[in-house]
């Protein structure tokens, strides 16, 4: 019997809405993120990518909208190829994300404790156009797009 990495590593269905807004509003954590650098690296290659495959990103909190977190700066943990996650290679060097990630509680090699990661079964991210003030993605299973003024005064904290 063959099993490949990704049907294994990401072989799941979200039960429910799982949509951004929420996965926000259940989260702890909700923020208004940039990203600095790519941080980690794999020293192996994942199908399909030609360069150096980043394993976890430093983002400036530019506004935090939910959640305890005090630092200005954080590292993200993404995919290696059996973790579920979505690949940091998806987030671009300078672009804004509003995410809603969710805290590692013990260091191992996917990550360390107090640093962040996502769920790839969940929408627990959206891309920014920090601009315009628009968040583009799943917001709800409706809605493709939010303005981030709206979203300020619909997140429960």
């Amino acid at each position: 019997m063959l099993i490949s990495f990704n049907s294994f590593a990401c072989d799941c269905d979200c039960e429910g809405d799982c949509s951004f807004s929420v996965i926000s509003n259940r989260n702890e954590f909700v923020a208004l993120i940039k990203v600095i650098e790519y941080s980690d690296f794999l020293d192996y290659e994942i199908d399909g990518y030609d360069k150096k495959m980043p394993f976890s990103m430093t983002v400036d909190i530019i506004e935090k909208y939910k959640g305890t977190e005090s630092k200005k700066r954080i590292k993200i943990w993404g995919d290696n190829g059996i973790l579920c996650r979505p690949y940091i290679s998806n987030f671009e060097i300078g672009k804004y994300y509003l995410i809603s990630p969710i805290r590692i509680e013990n260091d191992s090699e996917e990550g360390k404790k107090g640093d962040y990661d996502f769920f790839a079964c969940w929408t627990d991210y959206l891309t920014v156009d920090f601009e315009n003030g628009i968040a583009h993605g799943e917001y709800t299973q409706r809605k493709n797009k939010i303005s981030l003024k709206e979203f300020e005064n619909g997140i429960k904290k």
